[in-house]
């Protein structure tokens, strides 16, 4: 079975997006977790018109199952 790294992101009154990507192994790296996340925040503020600053972080996690029941966008 499959796991993924997740990131969720918001910004003040704009919806929570649940970012999610297959890893690459078991045990993420700082290297990988950081440019999944910078990539995300990238994604979101280029989605809603706002700047990269303006988005909120909220739980990173590794070793999950596909998100389920949240928006949700892989990268």
């Amino acid at each position: 079975m499959s796991k993924y790294m997740t990131q969720s992101l918001s910004s003040d009154s704009l919806r929570t997006i649940v970012y999610y990507r297959e890893q690459q192994r078991e045990h993420v790296t700082h290297k990988e977790s950081a440019r999944f996340t910078s990539e995300a925040v990238v994604d979101y503020a280029n989605c809603h018109h706002i700047s990269e600053p303006d988005v909120d972080f909220g739980t990173f996690r590794c070793g999950q199952q596909l998100p389920d029941g949240l928006e949700s966008k892989q990268i």
